[in-house]
């Protein structure tokens, strides 16, 4: 090879050390070599390219370590001469050393040719091959020898790439380790280089375990870190720890700009971590920062769902401070809260705020307004506005008719939901299951069984296969209608269409057959499957004990609910409060009592309702005791007792003559610190019936007439007075006890007086009133003022009953008599 081709420094270079013969150059380079030597070459002199391999052998022969290392050294300005240099002389059969791998790792490091040393890295490391020295020790061997460590840290970035090419996350965080080990100190783009392999290659765990140690060490990580990691974390549904490390990063000296403010809070809520992501948010901007409209949204749609509207508002609120223009995304969600949440006036000021905007609204938005008519059963609302969307021209989808269709079947209006049937398809909206059911259930409502068999019918001529909600539906208005054989027909056609019949299904049956009076049928239902097994079959035991209950059966009930119990098993929430119910009004305190512990023993707490129904079911026997011992359990179980279960129980105290124990508990309601409850007008009645009941048992202790007349006048006084200052206006039946009272005090002045205070008042009333002042003016002997009552009363279209007009009438016998002895 002629030495002009080489520039000449190196060309110096050879003549002076002599290093090699001429021959040695003569040997070709590879085709890369070659286009780099071109460039030095002159004229026609070129490379020959196709050498002889006996040839290439001799001169790999000739080749030494000492003598590669030197050519490597003379070429290190030519860092692509020498690494194509290096790789040809391998390919010639010289086998490198550790001498010659540290030369070409220093040149290329030194030069910074980042590809070049990644693929030597990779030829050293690859688990397939099996070339050259440990890879450490040549690490070594560069940090020892380099100039900077800005080449040895090069190196090392190099090396960390070629690792995640060819080893896993493992291999290469220990790579990483070990270099930090032996003082590499990566850039932030090599950590954030080994943070983005890891997060996709691995999970959130080893993420944090890499963080960690670059934490420990004190390496430089930016904003890129920190999204890294935390849309790893957050991936992994490990938002706490996400904004854990978000927070420390900050503290460390990061700074996250926009960019890294919206995506962490749109991570955040993918995790549903709605309060973390405001919190965030309410930061950024503080901060300065314009976040985007997408995490503004995503924020207002989370805060939305959690039905924390007023935290939403202020964020729509701050949206707009930022200048961004109202868009469809942020109204849509306020819009379907706040019609879950049945405040459809505030819906419609979202509405109109979009609708003044120009943006226009979508077929959603509506289905979410029709969807809050719906909660507040506002279905003639539904058709009105539907009908009115529809002729604005807006599309319609098919949820919007389903949800008419749905409204016109619970009106019973059957022909107007096959009328938007028929529309639908005609726009060529194809109806599903879901718009089939509801006509279904529309018919089975009405009891029209044969036109809802057709709709099903239709159904599956259109392909469209039931489900299992469509079968119950339709065996539920079978059952109902008594047709045992259909119902066995129809479930036997669901196995046929894979669709396998289950607790509730049968349930669902055996509800419709005691509805309809066909209880033997149910039971012989019930039998059969119990017998049979089946899944959640409790769902079975609470069809049967309501099945029961429905037919008046309240002791088979019952017996069903013990054995139940016996065998584990236990009937729900729902069935156990309607047995209590049944038992209470039947006087069965005892085994009403049972119930409540059996479910409270379950952890299955009775509610208010149940609470109520058994304490009255305790007075009405006059055991105070136990009715007061469930009025403690009641409060022990976390339940809030309201004005009703109060004025129960202070009855049952008034009725057994126990009338301080009723203020008492009046006092209590009234006056209790955490949660006070102003009486109503019924329990003001109650006590003052009790004040009554008091003041004539002081009759038989001596007391002159005109004494019980004052007690009585000012404790009606007082309470009366009480009423006033709360707002509460005394009713027909407040009137009626006052009255009453007045006329077993002998004060029938007052009671005819309280009678037209009643009459001013607009209040009618009724036959107990008109009875009331009846017995005070016979007990008296006021014959006329009774017969003219009596008289007006008749007048009025009312007539006591036939006990009391039997009463009424030995009373005016009593007087005719009294007077006669006058």
């Amino acid at each position: 090879m002629p030495l002009w081709w080489w520039p000449k420094p190196t060309a110096e270079c050879f003549r002076h050390k002599r290093v090699f013969s001429w021959g040695i150059f003569s040997h070709p380079f590879s085709a890369l070599t070659a286009s780099v030597q071109s460039d030095y070459s002159s004229g026609d002199e070129k490379l020959d390219v196709s050498p002889d391999n006996e040839d290439t052998r001799k001169r790999s022969r000739s080749l030494s370590s000492d003598n590669v290392v030197r050519t490597l050294r003379c070429l290190k300005m030519n860092p692509a001469v020498a690494f194509a240099y290096f790789q040809d002389t391998e390919s010639i059969g010289f086998h490198h050393d550790f001498s010659t791998y540290s030369e070409i790792i220093h040149i290329l490091s030194h030069s910074q040719k980042g590809k070049m040393l990644v693929s030597l890295f990779c030829e050293i490391i690859s688990p397939t091959g099996s070339r050259g020295p440990e890879i450490m020790p040549l690490i070594y061997h560069l940090r020892e020898n380099c100039a900077t460590c800005h080449t040895f840290s090069f190196a090392c970035n190099c090396l960390i790439k070629a690792h995640t090419m060819c080893h896993d996350v493992s291999l290469t965080i220990e790579m990483f380790s070990h270099l930090l080990s032996h003082g590499y100190v990566p850039s932030t783009w090599a950590c954030n280089f080994v943070l983005k392999f890891v997060a996709q290659s691995s999970d959130s765990e080893m993420v944090i375990t890499v963080y960690d140690q670059m934490k420990c060490s004190q390496l430089t990580l930016d904003a890129h870190s920190l999204s890294i990691v935390t849309r790893s974390l957050c991936q992994g549904k490990k938002a706490d720890k996400a904004f854990q490390v978000w927070v420390e990063m900050i503290e460390m000296g990061v700074k996250p700009d926009a960019h890294a403010y919206s995506s962490f809070i749109i991570y955040l809520c993918g995790c549903g971590k709605y309060d973390l992501a405001n919190a965030v948010l309410q930061k950024g901007s503080r901060e300065g920062f314009q976040i985007e409209a997408m995490a503004y949204n995503k924020v207002i749609d989370g805060l939305c769902k959690e039905m924390k509207l007023d935290e939403a508002e202020k964020v729509m609120k701050k949206k707009t401070e930022q200048g961004y223009a109202p868009d469809v995304h942020g109204h849509s969600y306020l819009i379907r809260s706040y019609c879950k949440a049945g405040d459809l006036e505030k819906a419609w000021v979202h509405i109109e705020a979009i609708l003044s905007c120009g943006i226009g609204i979508n077929c959603h938005i509506v289905s979410y307004l029709l969807q809050g008519f719906r909660q507040l059963g506002w279905t003639d609302e539904i058709t009105a506005q539907f009908h009115k969307f529809k002729d604005s021209g807006l599309h319609l989808d098919g949820i919007l008719y389903n949800i008419a269709i749905d409204a016109y079947c619970k009106f019973g209006e059957m022909n107007e939901a096959v009328k938007l049937l028929k529309e639908m398809m005609a726009k060529d909206l194809a109806p599903d299951k879901i718009h089939y059911t509801c006509l279904v259930n529309g018919y089975c409502l009405k009891g029209d069984i044969e036109n809802a068999r057709q709709v099903f019918e239709q159904m599956l001529n259109s392909n469209i296969k039931p489900d299992i909600v469509t079968y119950n539906i339709l065996i539920s208005g079978y059952s109902r209608s008594g047709l045992a054989m259909e119902v066995f027909d129809l479930l036997e056609h669901m196995i046929d269409q894979g669709v396998e019949p289950n607790s509730l299904t049968y349930g669902v049956v055996i509800d419709g057959f005691c509805r309809a009076g066909y209880l033997r049928e149910a039971v012989s239902l019930f039998n059969a499957v119990k017998e049979n097994g089946i899944d959640n079959i409790d769902v079975l035991y609470s069809a049967m004990v309501c099945g029961y209950l429905h037919s008046g059966k309240i002791d088979l009930a019952y017996r069903l609910f013990l054995s139940v119990a016996r065998q584990g098993h236990f009937v729900d929430h729902f069935s156990c409060s309607k047995l209590i119910s049944h038992l209470c009004r039947d006087g069965n305190v005892k085994d009403a009592s049972t119930v409540f512990s059996m479910m409270l023993e379950k952890n299955d707490v009775p509610d208010l309702i149940s609470y109520t129904m058994l304490i009255s079911a305790y007075c009405k026997s006059g055991d105070m005791d136990n009715a007061r011992l469930w009025f403690h359990s009641l409060v022990e179980q976390g339940l809030s007792a309201d004005v009703i279960v109060y004025t129960v129980l202070m009855n049952g105290y008034c009725r057994s003559g126990r009338l301080k124990e009723a203020c008492e508990l009046f006092s209590q309601m009234t006056s209790d610190v955490i949660n006070p409850i102003n009486p109503d007008v019924v329990a003001y009645t109650v006590l003052l019936d009790g004040q009554l009941k008091e003041t004539l048992e002081l009759r038989w202790q001596g007391i002159t007439k005109e004494s019980r007349s004052f007690l009585l006048r000012a404790k009606q006084k007082y309470i009366l007075s009480s009423m006033k200052n709360l707002g509460i206006e005394p009713d027909v039946i407040c009137y009626t006890v006052l009255i009453d009272g007045q006329c077993k005090a002998e004060c029938l002045e007052e009671a005819r007086e309280l009678f037209d205070e009643m009459l001013q008042k607009g209040l009618t009333p009724d036959v107990y009133t008109y009875t009331a002042l009846l017995d005070g003016y016979y007990s008296q002997g006021e014959i006329a003022k009774a017969e003219d009552l009596l008289q007006e009363m008749k007048d009025k279209g009312m007539k006591p009953d036939e006990l009391i007009f039997s009463l009424l009438k030995q009373k005016t016998l009593r007087s005719q008599k009294v007077q006669l002895c006058l």
